[in-house]
């Protein structure tokens, strides 16, 4: 058996390989014996199946399979081992393959279209310092957040004149229909800001007509207000009428131990300054957390822009084509181009690093992973034995396997690892600034 590659340019080549009857007749008259000794044929007693009749019966499929089996492995152990950086499957050559001869051709040829990324290097210490950001909160955060979790806290009052922000109950209809609904509720801090005057000043036992379909920008919005699923919702359609009769207007709480304890939680402060200290370090906490992502995200920048990578662009195009079997057309892939490419590239330069650094990932790594998405999801609660109940279901979850739960997993684990390995090992410089500036400055990135 003969591969060789015919390289066409620096990121495409020409995969061949050649088996002649010497690389795949023992094997293929070794499945023949076992198939001969296991199979059972009427008139024939177990085990004593002659060769010849198997041969005859199955000779050309265990031949086809036999042959398809050693090609796939060639491909594979030539890529491994003359290290080829591959990007997407080797495509084959479908219309020579298929004008194989399978009844009395004695050797084989089977050609495969490559795409490899070109060579690179990954040297961190080139890479210009990178800008991190610790986040000082401003007194008109610190009042914003108050405010809001006064709000939160607070209770529901009603009020006599609809502002932004109140709860509208009453009863909804339309005259050209029998459509009624008594307890409609109108969230007016939904109402989309061109159409917010219809309800502004609304009074209990006032009524005013509009468009059902100018009031709310989504039909969730709409089925809340109405009581109806959204597919009901976006049926509706025409001049409707709402009768107010009760408006509701969360008040604020008072600052004090109660607040605190709801909060906070028992006990965590006892008076107004604790308490906005503690609401600056959690604001600090939580814009740590984009300060973080942040980092990540411009670590990833400074390398792709500071590491050549050429790619095999026409041959992925074709490659993405053929495996989405008709899911999205040509100009689809066109248009998410430049994001595949730029993902892949990525993945490249992780890979690398890894393969250099010695990153390995262990499991509880890819269990951690799990339990961190488990632990978002419970939120801030917290109870005896809850870290013990997700360490179980984690583990379940990667055992059970379900919608490739372990590849999904250990992507996940496998790039946070290298993401750690690289802020630990490229120049960061740190910069404190306020939440104002930090955000001109995402906005600017992320744009």
């Amino acid at each position: 058996m003969e591969t060789t590659l015919d390289r066409i340019s620096s990121t495409e080549g020409r995969l061949k390989v050649t088996l002649t009857e010497a690389d795949y007749k023992p094997e293929v008259d070794k499945k023949i014996k076992q198939y001969s000794k296991t199979a059972q044929i009427k008139g024939f007693r177990p085990g004593m199946v002659p060769k010849e009749y198997i041969q005859k019966l199955h000779g050309k499929s265990i031949l086809v399979d036999e042959v398809i089996n050693m090609v796939s492995k060639s491909v594979n152990d030539y890529i491994a081992n003359n290290k080829l950086r591959v990007v997407g499957d080797p495509l084959p050559d479908n219309e020579a393959a298929q004008n194989i001869d399978w009844d009395t051709q004695k050797e084989f040829t089977f050609e495969y279209q490559l795409g490899t990324a070109s060579d690179f290097t990954v040297d961190l210490s080139s890479i210009p310092a990178i800008t991190t950001y610790n986040i000082e909160p401003s007194e008109e955060k610190i009042n914003e957040a108050i405010e809001d979790v006064r709000k939160r806290f607070g209770k529901d009052a009603e009020v006599e004149e609809v502002e932004k922000g109140d709860l509208i109950f009453g009863t909804l209809k339309q005259e050209s229909t029998e459509f009624e609904v008594k307890d409609a509720t109108v969230p007016t801090d939904r109402v989309i800001e061109d159409s917010f005057h219809i309800f502004k000043g609304l009074e209990k036992g006032s009524s005013v007509k509009f468009d059902i379909q100018s009031i709310f920008s989504n039909t969730k919005d709409l089925g809340f207000a109405t009581g109806k699923t959204e597919e009901e919702a976006a049926a509706l359609s025409g001049e409707f009428e709402l009768t107010v009769e009760k408006i509701t207007r969360v008040a604020a709480s008072e600052l004090d131990q109660e607040l605190f304890d709801k909060a906070l939680g028992q006990g965590k402060v006892s008076n107004e300054e604790e308490f906005r200290a503690e609401i600056s370090k959690i604001i600090a906490e939580n814009y740590a957390r984009e300060s973080a992502f942040l980092l990540d995200f411009e670590v990833e920048k400074a390398l792709l822009d500071n590491i050549s990578i050429e790619l095999p662009n026409d041959f992925l195009k074709t490659w993405l084509f053929n495996i989405n079997e008709g899911k999205f057309t040509a100009e689809d892939i066109e248009k998410d181009f430049d994001a595949f490419a730029k993902g892949l590239r990525m993945d490249l330069i992780r890979n690398e690093v890894a393969s250099n650094n010695d990153v390995k990932l262990e499991y509880n790594d890819i269990v951690e992973e799990v339990k961190a998405e488990m632990r978002n999801y419970f939120g801030g609660y917290a109870y005896e034995g809850l870290d013990d109940m997700i360490d179980q279901m984690a583990r379940k979850t990667l055992k059970e396997n379900k919608d490739n739960a372990v590849r999904r997993y250990t992507d996940r684990a496998f790039g946070k690892k290298v993401r750690e390995f690289l802020k630990s090992n490229v120049k960061v410089e740190t910069k404190s600034i306020n939440v104002e500036e930090f955000n001109k400055i995402a906005e600017t990135v992320y744009a």
